[in-house]
């Protein structure tokens, strides 16, 4: 059977409390990691779920409000600080990588990875992501910034054994 994990990292609203963080959960299909939304604290879950940076490859922010996407900056500087050489891609709405990117080269001005924007648009449905493991496609929706707002869907491409096994 393949493996598919859903870590959630964060759950709460904008206000992080000791008990909950900003938005962010991990796809886990077949060891490699697929981040939905990055809020404040996500790096610190992340860790506590005994999780590898490594098999960290694509980021997907839902919508560019502060809590979902306020621990890029300090997810991006830690994963530097590793060392990091594989590229890190981040998947969002239009106007991210002008907010980032200047930050990006203010704070680690020696960076050891390429962090890839791939901007989408929120007004039409689209695919913006896809492997042999899963499909991810955006759907436009209204949230206080209607231009900003969108759902993200994982269809994990799934394949059916014939054999089974029973244990009791």
């Amino acid at each position: 059977m393949e493996k598919f994990e859903l870590h959630i990292l964060g759950c709460g609203s904008a206000l992080p409390t000791t008990r909950h963080f900003p938005t962010s959960q991990i796809v886990n299909v077949r060891d490699k990691l697929f981040m939905i939304d990055c809020g404040e604290g996500a790096q610190l879950q992340f860790r506590k779920s005994h999780l590898k940076f490594s098999r960290l490859n694509h980021i997907f922010i839902s919508h560019l409000h502060g809590d979902h996407c306020f621990g890029l900056l300090g997810l991006i500087s830690t994963l530097n600080l590793l060392g990091r050489t594989a590229e890190l891609h981040i998947h969002s709405p239009k106007g991210l990588e002008t907010l980032l990117t200047p930050m990006l080269d203010f704070f680690n001005r020696q960076m050891t990875y390429k962090v890839l924007f791939h901007e989408f648009d929120t007004k039409e449905p689209m695919q913006i992501y896809e492997d042999r493991s899963l499909t991810v496609t955006t759907i436009p929706l209204r949230h206080r910034m209607q231009k900003s707002g969108v759902l993200t869907i994982l269809s994990v491409k799934w394949s059916i054994s014939t054999k089974c096994r029973y244990t009791n």
